[in-house]
């Protein structure tokens, strides 16, 4: 909840993206006028197709002051996700080239091991895995809006693309507002000596490398597959054979994986809103996956975008660029777990959908019929 001198905390905040060097920063900037005559000529532009446009990554954006008021926090990232639930209740988003999941909650039971995170509220509002390793920068955000300012925390790999957005939320219900002195407090706690040498940004990270299908034994995949337990079996299994996702669907036969017309989404979608099924919706990038556990709405769409548009859940997926879906199952102790998953044309999972599900109890019966109705949708087509 917002503290009772909110107020005083806002001015205080404000005061964070003030400082006049910050100014300097943009006005020596090359960047900066290249970033100005683009914003002339394509006003409408979001942050990440600038980026795009000007060739440079969308962290460098934010830290030239392209636009926004920004300040460098120092790599300390484990520390600073463990004083997130401080900050009250939140927005955070995450994305990658053709999805937007945005979910709002309020951060708890934060777990961090080595290198990796794990964030589950009790309600599963906010349902994150995180790659602690592999975030690389970080910055406390100012920036205008038609609806006035916006307080952000952004973080971004070793390449500046975004992993993870939090952005502070304010209502007249006081159990929707983020609490502004937490944030502050943060943001002075972390905030990087240096603001101004030049940060150095990466053109590729590690990812990972598949072998050729030909070299791999399909019928050991196949009869591999077949034998799991868990639905958590899967990555070490990918990661012994050397193949990724797809390859392993086209090697396990009808039986257990089948393309279908990523066309029938949007379907898939309005019959789950009109049914008020429960389902769950993951999509991730380099860092972090980011999932939404529960029913959906509205349902629009709006130009190239196919959006659930609720109060605390919002996905924006770009479906033309959805080069394959799959309908997958796969074998547990409970029974088979079904889902709708997209890839794009390199290969890298855009989303993925499932049904509700606790460990240790069936899968949804209503949602493995709808999820099955794509394949005959397309006999029927």
């Amino acid at each position: 909840m917002m503290t009772s001198d909110a107020a005083l905390s806002a001015q205080s905040v404000h005061e964070l993206f003030t400082d006049d060097l910050l100014a300097e920063k943009a006005a020596v900037s090359e960047l900066y006028p290249r970033y100005l005559q683009l914003l002339e000529n394509q006003p409408e532009l979001r942050r990440r197709d600038q980026a795009e446009q000007l060739q440079v990554s969308e962290a460098a954006l934010l830290d030239q002051q392209c636009g926004i008021r920004s300040v460098r926090l120092q790599p300390q990232f484990k520390q600073i996700i463990e004083q997130l639930p401080q900050l009250g209740y939140i927005m955070t988003l995450t994305r990658n080239d053709q999805a937007v999941h945005e979910r709002k909650g309020v951060y708890d039971n934060v777990r961090i091991t080595g290198p990796m995170g794990l964030v589950i509220t009790e309600d599963r509002a906010i349902d994150l895995r995180i790659m602690v390793n592999r975030w690389v920068f970080g910055f406390a955000v100012m920036e205008d809006t038609p609806r006035g300012e916006r307080f952000s925390l952004q973080f971004f790999d070793a390449r500046g693309t975004a992993i993870q957005k939090i952005f502070l939320q304010s209502s007249d219900d006081v159990d929707k507002c983020s609490d502004a002195q937490a944030y502050l407090q943060l943001v002075k706690r972390f905030r990087a000596d240096d603001q101004h040498g030049a940060l150095k940004f990466t053109t590729q990270v590690e990812l990972p490398v598949y072998v050729d299908s030909s070299e791999v034994d399909a019928d050991a995949v196949r009869k591999e597959w077949s034998e799991m337990t868990d639905v958590h079996q899967l990555f070490g299994m990918l990661r012994r054979y050397k193949i990724s996702r797809e390859q392993a669907f086209e090697m396990i036969g009808k039986r257990w994986a089948q393309p279908f017309n990523p066309a029938q989404l949007e379907r898939v979608l309005n019959e789950a809103a009109d049914s008020g099924l429960s389902i769950m919706c993951f999509v991730g990038n380099y860092g972090q996956i980011q999932i939404h556990t529960g029913p959906v709405h509205t349902i629009k769409r709006m130009g190239p975008w196919l959006n659930v548009l609720d109060a605390e859940f919002n996905l924006h997926l770009m479906d033309g660029d959805i080069a394959s879906a799959w309908l997958v199952r796969k074998p547990t102790d409970d029974g088979d777990v079904t889902s709708l998953e997209l890839y794009n044309a390199a290969g890298d999972t855009i989303a993925q959908f499932f049904g509700q599900r606790n460990e240790g109890t069936p899968e949804n019966p209503f949602w493995r019929t709808l999820a099955e109705s794509v394949l005959s949708a397309e006999v029927a087509a």
